[in-house]
């Protein structure tokens, strides 16, 4: 490529290329530190990135013997889906029905919205059902950008929207995603450890008790299991590498700082890409006779075009010409692909350290995988899993299994129904 380059393009690419460049002993660092603030985020509240919040949902053990509701509400609260479950003979949960809604109104108080999805997906029932809801981002962190949804009182709020219009259900457990996500897993099979990598990134895991030494327990309860939320999209501020690119998407987002998210959430990375795109479009470097008022609008440019983007050459001049408007030259498509893959190296080699923190932490031996940005981009997927896997001990091997986004809806109907 570099014979078809300018030499400013071919600078431009140099320089972006070692800012995102990560040493192997940067990420034997961020193992380090991450596996330290894991437990340095059991024993206090305060001076601690991670929230490591005990959910109190035991992941079961029993089978659940009622029918009950799941929710799952999106980060963005305008998309909603609800599942149920039964059991059979054999006390084995079973999903009967789910069904997604779409809010149309921008001015809709999400709760209310949440009860008409329900009234429409029960239409009649003559006792009362539990519903678990599940939410896109974690529970201590819900922003501005989530419609005004806030932890302490989402299960409050709804359960009032649901008098309001005479719904006979009621909320048992809100939860991040990664929490259902390891609830529907440990359902089937032995896991320990959920990471969800949507728009925005978590993972949570089982621990005793006993080892949340911010909490004051009782002997006999110290060695029960509970899922430990662990808010680890706030990881990094003291030692993930960020370039001027991630610097300048932190500083304009609705939600600043939350490192470990930026560099590897859906939300981000295409944003991230942007920025390279524009810097490069400033210089003359790019699409010097296109119109680029479309790519200059912030968050327009997906996370989800960047796996078929690496992947095939022609997807570039397809995605930019449909959603942007511009004819890339042979090139361009060529700069854009290597943009789009020198985020995706860093996420996924970021990805996998901090996912072998945890994994040691929890001394797991099972890990479960979800989310959009890994369907959007199997090859990230690949390269996580592999820098997760190398940056474990000597011998130590974590099956990884990959979870489709119903499993967390299954996940929340189960804790309604556990609990």
């Amino acid at each position: 490529m570099s014979a078809m380059l300018s030499n400013e393009q071919q600078a431009f690419l140099d320089h972006a290329t070692t800012s995102f460049a990560v040493s192997d002993e940067s990420l034997n660092t961020i193992v380090t530190r991450a596996h330290a603030e894991l437990f340095r985020g059991l024993s206090t509240s305060q001076g601690s990135e991670l929230l490591m919040k005990p959910t109190f949902i035991r992941p079961p053990t029993a089978r659940p013997s009622s029918v009950s509701l799941g929710m799952s509400i999106s980060a963005s609260g305008s998309r909603i889906r609800i599942t149920s479950i039964s059991v059979d003979s054999n006390s084995t949960p079973l999903r009967t029905h789910t069904q997604v809604f779409t809010m149309q109104s921008t001015t809709q108080n999400v709760f209310d919205f949440a009860a008409n999805c329900v009234r429409e997906f029960v239409q009649h029932t003559d006792s009362s059902l539990p519903v678990g809801v599940t939410i896109g981002v974690p529970c201590g962190v819900l922003t501005e950008y989530a419609r005004g949804l806030h932890a302490c009182d989402v299960g409050r709020k709804l359960c009032a929207a649901f008098v309001r219009n005479h719904l006979n259900v009621h909320v048992t457990s809100v939860t991040h995603g990664a929490v259902s996500a390891l609830v529907a897993s440990r359902i089937q099979k032995a896991t320990q450890v959920a990471a969800v990598f949507d728009g925005g990134v978590n993972a949570a895991y089982v621990e005793q008790l006993g080892q949340v030494c911010k909490l004051r327990v009782s002997e006999e309860t110290k060695s029960s299991l509970v899922a430990i939320d662990t808010d680890i999209g706030n990881f990094g501020s003291r030692v993930l590498p960020v370039t001027m690119w991630d610097r300048r998407v932190d500083r304009e987002s609705k939600c600043v700082g939350r490192v470990f998210e930026k560099l590897v959430g859906g939300h981000y990375m295409g944003e991230i890409v942007r920025n390279l795109i524009i810097d490069m479009v400033d210089r003359r470097l790019l699409f010097t006779t296109c119109n680029v008022q479309e790519i200059s609008v912030p968050y327009s440019f997906h996370s989800a075009y960047m796996g078929p983007i690496i992947e095939d050459l022609e997807a570039v001049d397809a995605v930019f010409a449909a959603e942007f408007g511009i004819q890339c030259s042979p090139i361009e498509c060529r700069i854009i692909r290597s943009l789009c893959s020198m985020v995706v190296e860093r996420a996924a080699r970021v990805a996998g350290a901090v996912l072998a923190a945890v994994v040691l932490k929890a001394k797991a031996d099972k890990v479960v995988l979800s989310g959009t940005v890994f369907d959007a981009n199997p090859r990230m997927l690949d390269e996580t899993v592999r820098e997760m896997q190398s940056r474990l001990p000597n011998g130590a091997k974590t099956e990884v299994v990959v979870q489709s986004p119903s499993d967390e809806l299954f996940g929340a109907a189960v804790n309604a129904a556990c609990i």
